[in-house]
C-alpha cells in the first residue's frame, strides 16, 4: 500500500513537471520574439525590471528560466546588472502566481469534471493540427491540464500517507529540518513551483503545519536559486553576477522571512482574517517576497555595485603574447605577433582537423572553437592597428603587413571547412558507398596535407618560399584526385553532384588560404617583399 502511494506521488509530481515544461516550450514557441523586445523596451528602471519578470514568469510559470534568460541578456550586453537584478526580483514574486491559482482553484474543483476533457481536447488537437500555432496553444492548454492532474495525484497521495500514519513525531522536528528539506528539495528538481504544490497537499493533506509549510517556502527560495548558479559556471563575469544577485537577494530576503515568520502568520490570521490555510501559505510566500522587493529596490544601485566588487569583469583573452607588450616597443610587438602568427596557424590546423577527425561525437562544438578564432582574430586586429600609429620603418610596415595576412587567412581557411561541416557530417554518415569513399579520400588528404603544415611551421624559422612547393603540389593532387572520383564513379550521375563539387571546392578554397598564410609566414621571416601584387591581394 505504501509502496503504490509512492509511485502514486512520483507519478503526480512527474505530471506536474512535465505539463510545466510543456506549457513552457509551447509559450516560448508562440511568443518568443516577443519577450525578447518586452524585455529590451521595459528593463530600463529596476521597477519596470520587477514587473517585467513578474509578468513573464506568472506567464512561463519558471522563475529558473527567467533567471537564465536574465543571464543570456545581460552576457550580451542588451539589459544592465541593474534592470536584470529587478527582473530577478520580479521573477520571485511571479512564481507565486501557481500557488494562488492551485489554492484558490485547484482544490475547489473536481479535477475529473474539468481536466479529462481539456486532456482529451487539447492532447487530440496538437496530436492532428498541422498549423503550427493551434499546436502551440493546444500543448499549453494540454500542459496545463497535465499539472492539475499530477496535483490531485500527489493530494490523493498524500492524503493515504496521512490516514496512515501518526504524524505527532514529524511535527516535533525543529523548523530549520523543514527549512533544509526546503532547499533540497527544490535544489534537486530545480523548480520552486513544483516545490510549492508538494507544500499545499502536504498542508491540504494534514500532513504538516501551517508553521512548518512556511520554512519549507522559505527553504523552497532559496534552493531555487541553485539553478541561475549553475547556469553562471563557467560563463562570463556578467553571468556570474546576475546568478550571485539572485542567491543574496532570495537568501537574505529568506533569512528575513524566517525570523518574522510568526508575526508574518499572525498578521495573515488575525488582522487578515484568513482561516484557509493554503490561501495562507500562498499568501505568505507573495508578503515576504514582496517585503524583499521593497528593502531591495532602494539599494539597487549599491547592492549591484557589492555584487560587481566581489565577482570582478575580467575579459577573458585568447592572444598569448601582445597582451604582454606595449605597442610603443615596436620590435618586442612585432616578435610577439610573430610569435602569435605561429600560434594561430597550430590553433587554425587544429580546429580545422576537428572537422575531419573520425569518431568525433560533437562537430558542433567546432563552431564554438571558431567563434572564439574570430575573437582571438580580433584582438590581434587591434594590436594591429595601435602598433601601426607608431612611426614603424618601411620594413617593420612590410613585417607587419605580412603578419596580419597571416591571420586573415588562415581564418578564412576554418571559415571554409566551418561552412561545409554538415556536408561532411552528411558523407561521414551516408549509407551510399561511393559517397563514403570519397568522405575517406577527403579526410586522409586533408590529415596528410595538415600534418605536412605543421612540420613546416614548426620549423618557421628555417624554411623559404621555395620549401613549401611541396604543399603547393599536395592541394593539387588532393583536388585532383577528389574530383576523379566523382567522374569516375555513380556520383557522376547523382543529382547531388552540385553540392559535392561545391563541399571539394570549399576544401580546396580552404587549402589554398592556409597556403597563403604559411606564405605570408615566410615573407614576414624573411623580411623582403614579394610582389606589389602580394601587398595588394592584402
Amino acid at each position: 500500500m505504501m509502496l503504490n502511494n509512492i509511485w502514486l506521488l512520483l507519478s503526480g509530481l512527474a505530471f506536474f513537471l512535465y505539463g510545466m515544461k510543456q506549457m513552457e516550450e509551447s509559450l516560448k514557441n508562440l511568443a518568443g520574439r516577443s519577450f525578447k523586445k518586452f524585455l529590451r523596451k521595459n528593463t530600463k528602471h529596476p521597477i519596470q525590471g520587477v514587473i517585467a519578470g513578474a509578468i513573464i514568469t506568472a506567464i512561463l510559470q519558471s522563475s529558473s528560466m527567467v533567471s537564465l534568460l536574465v543571464m543570456s541578456f545581460a552576457g550580451a550586453g542588451i539589459i544592465g546588472l541593474e534592470n536584470g537584478f529587478g527582473m530577478i526580483m520580479g521573477a520571485n514574486l511571479g512564481t507565486t502566481i501557481t500557488g494562488w491559482i492551485v489554492s484558490m482553484i485547484g482544490f475547489k474543483l473536481k479535477f475529473e469534471n474539468i481536466i479529462f476533457p481539456l486532456t482529451a481536447i487539447s492532447g487530440i488537437l496538437y496530436s492532428f493540427s498541422k498549423n503550427e500555432r493551434v499546436s502551440n496553444i493546444s500543448k499549453i492548454f494540454f500542459g496545463f491540464s497535465l499539472m492539475f492532474l499530477g496535483l490531485s495525484f500527489m493530494k490523493n497521495s498524500f492524503s493515504e500517507v496521512a490516514g496512515t500514519f501518526d504524524l505527532n513525531y514529524l511535527k516535533r522536528q525543529p523548523f530549520i529540518i523543514y527549512l533544509l528539506f526546503g532547499i533540497f528539495l527544490s535544489a534537486i528538481i530545480q523548480s520552486s513551483s513544483a516545490s510549492m504544490m508538494i507544500f499545499i497537499t502536504s498542508l491540504s493533506a494534514g500532513i504538516i503545519t501551517l508553521n512548518h509549510a512556511a520554512y519549507l517556502v522559505i527553504g523552497a527560495d532559496i534552493g531555487t536559486t541553485f539553478t541561475a548558479l549553475i547556469g553562471s559556471i563557467g560563463g562570463s563575469s556578467v553571468k556570474k553576477q546576475v546568478g550571485l544577485s539572485h542567491f543574496f537577494f532570495n537568501f537574505i530576503t529568506a533569512i528575513f522571512a524566517a525570523f518574522l515568520v510568526k508575526y508574518y502568520l499572525l498578521f495573515i490570521t488575525n488582522v487578515l482574517n484568513i482561516k484557509d490555510e493554503l490561501i495562507a501559505i500562498v499568501l505568505y510566500h507573495s508578503l515576504f517576497n514582496v517585503t524583499g522587493i521593497i528593502i531591495f529596490t532602494p539599494i539597487v544601485k549599491p547592492f549591484t555595485r557589492f555584487i560587481k566588487k566581489i565577482t570582478p569583469e575580467k575579459e577573458k583573452t585568447f592572444s598569448k603574447y601582445i597582451s604582454k607588450v606595449n605597442t610603443q616597443d615596436k620590435q618586442e610587438s612585432l616578435e610577439a605577433i610573430l610569435k602569435e602568427s605561429i600560434l594561430f596557424l597550430h590553433q587554425t590546423i587544429q580546429l580545422n582537423r576537428f572537422f575531419f577527425e573520425k569518431d568525433n561525437i560533437s562537430r558542433g562544438e567546432g563552431l564554438k572553437k571558431y567563434y572564439n578564432l574570430k575573437k582571438y582574430e580580433g584582438e590581434v586586429s587591434n594590436f594591429y592597428l595601435k602598433l601601426q600609429k607608431e612611426n614603424l620603418l618601411e620594413e617593420e610596415s612590410s613585417k607587419l603587413n605580412f603578419l596580419i595576412a597571416v591571420f586573415r587567412n588562415a581564418t578564412l581557411s576554418v571559415k571554409d571547412i566551418k561552412d561545409i561541416s554538415h556536408n561532411l557530417d552528411e558523407l561521414e554518415k551516408s549509407g551510399n558507398d561511393n559517397k563514403y569513399k570519397l568522405y575517406n579520400l577527403i579526410q586522409n588528404e586533408q590529415l596528410k596535407l595538415y600534418k605536412s603544415i605543421t612540420e613546416y611551421i614548426d620549423n618557421y624559422q628555417t624554411i623559404r618560399l621555395s620549401d613549401i612547393e611541396g604543399i603547393s603540389k599536395q592541394i593539387e593532387q588532393s583536388h585532383f584526385n577528389e574530383n576523379r572520383i566523382m567522374h569516375n564513379t555513380e556520383l557522376s550521375l547523382s543529382n547531388e553532384l552540385p553540392t559535392l563539387f561545391n563541399i571539394v571546392r570549399e576544401i580546396n578554397n580552404s587549402n589554398e588560404s592556409l597556403l597563403r598564410s604559411l606564405r605570408y609566414l615566410v615573407q614576414a621571416i624573411n623580411g623582403k617583399l614579394k610582389t606589389e601584387e602580394t601587398i595588394n591581394e592584402y
